[in-house]
């Protein structure tokens, strides 16, 4: 398989419909005002276990990011330091934009909106607060942005896994494995706060950029898989899905590579490309605005058809219409731009 930037792009959207089940149906003690859904099967919780099984984006968006970073940054012919800056720009831009028109709406309109298990009001307009939210310090305005500390935390790093996969990949895997274990030994005894979780998550980035470099996805085992008919393809899905429970504490990275491979290899078997693509194409500002909507501005339209399936589609389509109109702004005043320097 010749893993495009369409490729690429199928794995976040795949990524990005994961984290919307597993925010959907996986915290049942986040629904307010008798929120609720209605089940596929009466007799079994389907949902809850997809939306367990959903936390697995959170490895797949970190390996895909090493994967692009890698290959990105062997476009652009610069040094370690400078890509990595111009990520960490790119990454904060995009934030910004986000925190600074959800994060007022929440402020101005949603003043009864508290914190989980508290009383405290989530939406606080004090400098200081604000101030961490915008560096992306603080998670309280967003919960689901804890992850943001821990993306600039990695950039931050990056131009150091960059250049020792340059000189010596076997290298980067045995220090990234190495920090991976050094942090299984003294899990206990480390604030995950201040951490960042960084030793642990660490090993998916330089997992996806070794995985960049060494041609994975067009490698000698995949062409040998890619062989057979599309049932190899669901027994992978269904493996991982099988294994997952047993490895997402810990060993979750054992597993990425395949599933990112086998669920993109399912799309394209059911013809679905052009949508996954479409919403992967959009991951990031989806991944920033769809918590907004399905638990602190909207729960209510969110989950006012029931039917699962159906919360499901709704989430989807009121996150991507604040994205496509944000997103087509951003592009007409660039466009403005260009033509009034032109002039």
């Amino acid at each position: 398989m010749k893993f495009t930037q369409e490729k690429t792009n199928i794995a976040k959207g795949v990524a990005i419909c994961l984290m919307f089940t597993h925010h959907l149906f996986s915290f049942k003690n986040r629904l307010i005002n008798g929120n609720n859904y209605f089940q596929i099967i009466p007799f079994f919780d389907a949902e809850v276990a997809l939306g367990d099984f959903g936390s697995i984006c959170v490895a797949m968006f970190l390996f895909l990011s090493g994967y692009g970073m890698f290959l990105g940054y062997l476009r652009a012919k610069t040094s370690p330091i400078t890509y990595a800056l111009r990520k960490i720009k790119d990454f904060y831009l995009t934030y910004w934009l986000y925190f600074l028109i959800f994060v007022p709406i929440g402020i101005l309109f949603f003043k009864n909106v508290t914190l989980w298990n508290s009383q405290e009001i989530r939406y606080i307009a004090e400098p200081h607060i604000l101030l961490k939210g915008f560096l992306g310090f603080s998670s309280r305005y967003n919960a689901e942005w804890w992850f943001v500390r821990l993306f600039i935390a990695i950039l931050i790093i990056s131009p150091i896994y960059l250049r020792l996969i340059e000189k010596n990949p076997i290298l980067i895997l045995s220090i990234s494995f190495l920090v991976f274990c050094l942090h299984l030994q003294i899990d206990g005894y480390i604030d995950h706060y201040l951490s960042l979780n960084l030793s642990f998550w660490q090993i998916l980035f330089a997992l996806g950029m070794l995985c960049a470099k060494t041609n994975f996805f067009a490698g000698r085992l995949i062409e040998k898989i890619d062989k057979y008919n599309s049932f190899i393809t669901v027994l992978i899905i269904l493996l991982c899905f099988i294994i997952h429970p047993f490895v997402k504490d810990n060993y979750e990275f054992l597993i990425i590579p395949f599933f990112i491979y086998a669920s993109v290899r399912a799309i394209t078997i059911l013809n679905l490309s052009q949508v996954f693509s479409y919403l992967g194409k959009y991951s990031f500002p989806l991944w920033l605005v769809h918590s907004f909507f399905c638990y602190y501005y909207f729960q209510n339209i969110v989950y006012c058809l029931k039917w699962s399936p159906l919360v499901f589609v709704v989430l989807t389509s009121l996150s991507l219409l604040p994205v496509l109109g944000i997103e087509y702004l951003c592009y007409f005043l660039s466009q403005l731009k260009c033509k009034s320097s032109e002039g």
